[in-house]
């Protein structure tokens, strides 16, 4: 079944306002666990401050977040908490990405998006950058216009993925901006520079294909630098930092997974096309048990919502897989 689509070419406070009419519909949203955490002075303040940096640095992304919040009638500042994740200390260590070339040197992408499940939490949405361009994301009630995968009319296409990061600064914007300001990147190169322009509370990591020129790139962000590989054969990431020597030394968060699906990515790759990477990505163990498994089930501390791919030889489709209903949907690229 194919998914719901917002077109959302209007201002960004009325975006804003389509977005969360269609959630407010759908979603039951429990805000007391969010007040009881600013019921805390000290961190309503931090809260306030990351509020008003993004009111004064992207104006944009505030106009959003606002429409967001007045049309779920939902308190302001309490819905920008809920995209705060460093204050709230809300973690995500799950979501699984493979890059790789295919025989003919061409490049592929997979990417599985997992998340806690809630009932109604899930569309696409086509939004406008200006008069001539756009770009495509999934939306929910919890997170700003961009989420796991987006791909844009520049033909840039990119999955994030959580990364557990002990160095944070709540001095900076909230990641979740940072990953909202790289989806209207141009270029490979102007999506690395919009990562270094916004300092982010909070690191993650970006696969991006620049589907036009066949390059590939792994992103690391960290709260005050970032770090950049090329790709130039086969790539996997989950939820730790890797670039360099960090890869012999991962940090990952209580009871994660990260390491062992990076491992079995490294272990069952052999297929160098879409349907080889995307069956490494749905592998589940023979005990069917969350701690030795990539694809996320109901009955796992999270699920895996949708698997997301791509590839440069069908620059027309995006393959989109939501598992909990076994539906396989092809989107045309610009929608």
């Amino acid at each position: 079944m194919k998914p719901d689509i917002l077109y959302l070419d209007k201002t960004p406070y009325e975006n804003g306002k389509i977005s969360w009419e269609y959630f407010r519909q759908r979603v039951k949203i429990d805000t007391t666990e969010i007040e009881k955490i600013l019921s805390d002075n000290d961190t309503k303040k931090k809260v306030e401050t990351q509020f008003n940096n993004l009111k004064q640095q992207y104006p944009k992304y505030y106009d959003e977040v606002i429409g967001k919040a007045d049309w779920l009638w939902i308190d302001r500042l309490t819905y920008f908490s809920i995209l705060c994740p460093e204050i709230t200390d809300i973690d995500f260590e799950h979501c699984t990405t493979i890059m790789c070339k295919k025989d003919n040197g061409h490049f592929i992408i997979s990417h599985n998006e997992d998340d806690d499940w809630v009932d109604g939490n899930f569309c696409i949405c086509k939004v406008k950058i200006n008069d001539n361009n756009w770009f495509v994301t999934n939306d929910a009630y919890n997170m700003p216009f961009w989420n796991g995968m987006s791909w844009n009319s520049y033909g840039i296409v990119k999955t994030v993925n959580y990364c557990h990061d002990e160095d944070i600064n709540l001095d900076n914007l909230p990641r979740y901006f940072s990953q909202r300001h790289l989806t209207e990147a141009k270029s490979i190169d102007e999506m690395i520079a919009r990562c270094e322009e916004m300092k982010v509370a909070s690191g993650f990591h970006i696969n991006a294909i620049d589907i036009n020129n066949n390059i590939a790139v792994s992103i690391e962000a960290y709260s005050n630098w970032i770090d950049v590989e090329y790709i130039d054969d086969y790539y996997a990431h989950s939820n730790h930092y890797i670039h360099k020597d960090r890869i012999n030394n991962p940090k990952t968060d209580v009871d994660s997974n990260s390491v062992f699906r990076l491992n079995k990515c490294n272990e069952l790759f052999w297929d160098r096309t879409l349907q080889g990477i995307k069956k490494v990505l749905s592998y589940r163990s023979k005990e069917n048990k969350f701690e030795n498994s990539i694809l996320q089930t109901k009955e796992d501390p999270y699920i895996t919502l949708y698997n997301f791919s791509f590839d440069i030889d069908n620059k027309n489709t995006i393959y989109l897989n939501t598992y909990l209903d076994n539906d396989m949907v092809e989107l045309n690229y610009d929608l």
